[in-house]
């Protein structure tokens, strides 16, 4: 076979891989985004029968596999937190999801993926819409601010699949903004993450599945963090 013809081959066979690699991920973002309104549906219809002046935790994946109410066993808190969801989704989700019931308090920890398709400021331009969106809908709430946690790209040969675009030191600047926003605004900052990160300022393995999402051990560390403003 010619060379000319094995390079046309290699070529066509290349953009016909690219282009379905192109439709997967198409496909499964709509998978992801369809499931992220079936969630916030449901939780949508649990609160006609949800309790008001309750505790809710707010967020992505991070809060939505962290169990609550097996680690705060003595308190009534609602996780509101929903996998793949982003800080838009939150603030679209927010009258039905979390206003409706009208939580004393509000422990929120969203952001992280976002980094998928946006920068620092536009995710802690978010951020503050989603507080003052609570302050104004929900009278005398406390929102707590939960820094972002850190990432490890080497937790598993696969790790680079789940933490992507994400880097720390841009989860260390932004967790920086949204300190000095607390501070100027009497609000609550919770920094979670130097306390799961390792000597070199990543994700500690320990801590973690597999280099984003949270271990047992990961969040037992986290519970003893929150326990304290859990119970104020």
């Amino acid at each position: 076979m010619p060379a000319n013809t094995t390079f046309i081959i290699f070529i066509v066979a290349l953009v016909l891989a690219s282009m379905i690699l192109l439709i997967l991920v198409f496909y499964v973002l709509r998978l992801i985004k369809l499931s992220t309104k079936l969630r916030a549906k449901q939780f949508t219809k649990f609160n006609a029968t949800a309790y008001k002046n309750q505790i809710v935790f707010l967020g992505d994946s991070l809060t939505d596999f962290y169990q609550v109410e097996e680690f705060f066993h003595n308190y009534k808190i609602y996780n509101r937190g929903i996998a793949s969801d982003t800080t838009k989704g939150v603030l679209d989700r927010l009258d039905t999801n979390v206003i409706q019931i009208k939580p004393r308090k509000v422990f929120l920890q969203i952001g992280t993926n976002d980094y998928l398709f946006h920068n620092n400021e536009y995710i802690y331009n978010n951020i503050i819409k989603i507080v003052e969106k609570i302050k104004t809908g929900v009278e005398d709430v406390k929102v707590y601010i939960i820094s972002l946690y850190p990432v490890n790209h080497r937790k598993k040969i696969y790790s680079r699949f789940f933490t992507t675009l994400r880097r720390n030191k841009s989860i260390i600047l932004l967790n920086e903004k949204l300190k000095d926003y607390c501070l100027n605004n009497n609000l609550p900052f919770i920094d979670v993450h130097n306390h799961l990160i390792d000597e070199k300022g990543n994700l500690d393995k320990k801590y973690s599945v597999e280099g984003l999402h949270i271990s047992y051990e990961g969040y037992e560390v986290i519970t003893d963090i929150l326990l304290p403003y859990v119970k104020d």
